[in-house]
């Protein structure tokens, strides 16, 4: 089985290879899971849109954030992909 620093590298490349725009703006791991039946880590990147990546010091400057998420999916075993999606919205 693969380890969690071995799986985000792995998850790492995939997104630079499948959604090179989005790997350019150095996405942040939000959560890292092992699925129950350890199958699959499931990876949680996120950024911001935009020029807003800073703190937002207003409302208006929060609302005006746009967060961007994307999970990969890999194979907890070989590393293989799985999946790139986006997750629910909920």
């Amino acid at each position: 089985m693969l380890a969690p620093s071995e799986a985000l590298v792995k998850a790492r490349i995939y997104l630079g290879e499948i959604i090179p725009d989005f790997a350019a703006m150095e996405p942040k791991v939000e959560e890292m899971v092992l699925a129950p039946d350890s199958s699959e880590w499931k990876i949680t990147f996120y950024t911001y849109d935009g020029e807003e990546k800073t703190s937002a010091a207003t409302l208006a400057g929060l609302l005006r954030t746009h967060k961007i998420k994307k999970v990969v999916s890999v194979g907890a075993d070989d590393g293989s992909l799985i999946g790139v999606r986006n997750p629910p919205p909920f």
